[in-house]
């Protein structure tokens, strides 16, 4: 029995009157691009401002918490986060800064009390993981920690198709999420203080495309086949000077990776983190699977879902083979992504936090796991020793 301890937000109910649900109090740390372009203008919509309440938002630069407050409607702004988490008064932080402030971050938010969603990847080490799910439970508070692969509903029926055998005995699988670097983001072009990001960051130890973009393909592999028991790796710098509009930008951290994980019993998968352009065939976030009986190829630059099998499919599709092509118009979309949603940037971002208070609402336990991204940190740690090393590393932690 899986034990659940959030508290289930619930106003006092009037003796005759109707119970309703209490708005999750919201603060959001770092106010640079994933939060302009998505996080935002996703809780600025009516449907999420029925559920959630914009208390207070913090960023280092100069006024652009302040902008960032008047512009999307949130009551108080900070540019010290030791003093928001000090003074506002809320139930959950977001952590949206850069990933090397994060283990930092979310330890204050937990020490003060306050339930966590984190943007990936949620550290840059095993053992500040371990401290996070040490204090989390200690204090009995939710840590979610994108990115939320396994609520897309189309990842959950590949795991279950893979599970049931539909595939035969999968030998290899691939992912990838390469693309260029942050500084070619048509949103950095702008020059206010809310469009004017710096991604020197990026660059510098704990960016980089592994734990920005392979995270993604990382927790989708680990959420179908489960726990990585080994991985080696490649990896270097491709470029060791990025510009950013008139500033040269150098790079210190690998931008091109190559990872294998060995999930036991001779399965084993290729994924990267790359900051170069990818061929249009292939797209960002492409996954395919090969077994002894059939093939799941999704994703990316295909359009889609394809799924080939001499086996007898599940209905997981809504048929049974034995081939199965499906638009991507015609796969379930996220769950709290819908209307105005649809149109706006990192949906996915949005339906992670929508998640999270969907949880704290009704006392359940969330997908993306504090766990799971413990996981993850730690083979993405060990990939790079093992590309220092030369030596196959052991993976110790599970979910």
């Amino acid at each position: 029995m899986r034990r659940r301890t959030w508290r289930v937000w619930q106003q006092a109910v009037p003796k005759g009157g109707t119970q309703m649900a209490k708005k999750t109090r919201l603060a959001l740390a770092g106010l640079g691009s994933v939060s302009q372009r998505g996080i935002l203008p996703h809780l600025a919509q009516a449907d999420a401002l029925e559920r959630v309440e914009l208390v207070a938002c913090c960023d280092v630069v100069p006024g652009r918490a302040t902008e960032t407050a008047r512009v999307y409607g949130w009551s108080e702004s900070y540019d010290d986060y030791d003093q928001m988490i000090a003074q506002a008064d809320v139930d959950v932080v977001l952590v949206a800064t850069p990933i090397p402030a994060h283990y930092d971050q979310i330890m204050k938010a937990l020490g003060h009390g306050r339930h966590v969603y984190a943007q990936k990847t949620m550290t840059t080490t095993l053992a500040e993981a371990n401290a996070v799910i040490e204090l989390a439970k200690t204090k009995g508070l939710m840590v979610v920690a994108s990115p939320g692969q396994m609520l897309n509903p189309t990842l959950v029926s590949i795991r279950e198709l893979v599970r049931g055998g539909g595939l035969g005995k999968v030998y290899w699988t691939f992912s990838t999420n390469a693309g260029g670097g942050h500084e070619q983001e048509t949103f950095r072009t702008g020059n206010d203080v809310l469009r004017n990001v710096d991604p020197t960051w990026y660059y510098k130890a704990g960016g980089g495309p592994v734990y920005d973009m392979a995270v993604y393909s990382l927790h989708t592999l680990t959420g179908i086949f489960g726990p990585v028991r080994r991985v080696t790796a490649v990896s270097g710098i491709g470029l060791p000077v990025r510009t950013w509009k008139d500033k040269e930008i150098a790079v210190e951290m690998d931008d091109n990776t190559l990872m294998l994980l060995d999930f036991g019993d001779a399965t084993f998968a290729l994924a990267g983190g790359q900051n170069s352009r990818i061929a249009p065939t292939i797209g960002w976030g492409r996954l395919t699977i090969s077994g002894t009986r059939g093939t799941v190829d999704f994703g990316g630059g295909l359009g889609g879902l394809e799924v080939v099998s001499d086996a007898v499919l599940p209905e997981a599709f809504g048929t049974r083979g034995p081939r199965v092509f499906i638009p991507s118009a015609g796969l379930p979309g996220l769950k709290h992504v819908t209307g105005a949603h649809t149109s706006i940037q990192e949906p996915h971002v949005y339906n992670d936090i929508m998640h999270m208070v969907e949880c704290l609402e009704t006392g359940s336990d969330p997908v993306p796991t504090a766990a799971h991204a413990r996981h993850v940190v730690e083979i993405i740690e060990r990939a790079y020793l093992a590309a220092s090393t030369g030596q196959m590393q052991e993976i110790s932690s599970f979910f």
